[in-house]
């Protein structure tokens, strides 16, 4: 869903795990659920390194404009199907909900969670880590104008 004010914060959502010795066909095979990224330990990195950890990761789709709540809703969704498969795995491994928040300076609207969506997470096993960041203004200051 687009949103035509954007008075949300832009925010993005992923569940990602990542261990040493992960297969991640594994994982996939587990869970019954088609990754979005899943890489091997020691394939090529971009930068030319070794990736030193297999990762797994399913992301949110939604518009970056949409509530942080809505794209964890919607990976929420994807996983419900095999909720006691994925249940079971966040049991065994450390299963992460990465959460990216834009900086907030006062002009957007809260982000916040349902005490729903909350009780879903935990029941799951997911553990949650948030990152806000901020967008760079561009030539606000005097000394970006050349």
């Amino acid at each position: 869903m687009k949103y035509s004010n954007p008075s949300f914060p832009r925010s993005w959502a992923l569940i990602a795990v990542s261990e040493p010795g992960l297969d991640v066909q594994e994982v996939t095979r587990t869970l019954g659920i088609r990754p979005d990224l899943s890489v091997n330990k020691g394939v090529p990195a971009i930068s030319g390194k070794s990736v030193a950890s297999s990762l797994w990761q399913i992301h949110s789709k939604k518009d970056a404009s949409s509530p942080l709540e809505d794209h964890i809703q919607e990976l929420l969704e994807k996983i419900a199907p095999r909720r006691k498969e994925f249940q079971s795995f966040c049991e065994k491994h450390n299963v992460i909900l990465y959460c990216s928040v834009e900086f907030n300076n006062g002009n957007l609207e809260e982000t916040a969670l349902s005490a729903r969506t909350l009780l879903l997470l935990g029941n799951l096993g997911l553990k949650l880590s948030f990152h806000a960041w901020n967008v760079p203004e561009r030539r606000r200051r005097s000394e970006d104008q050349n």
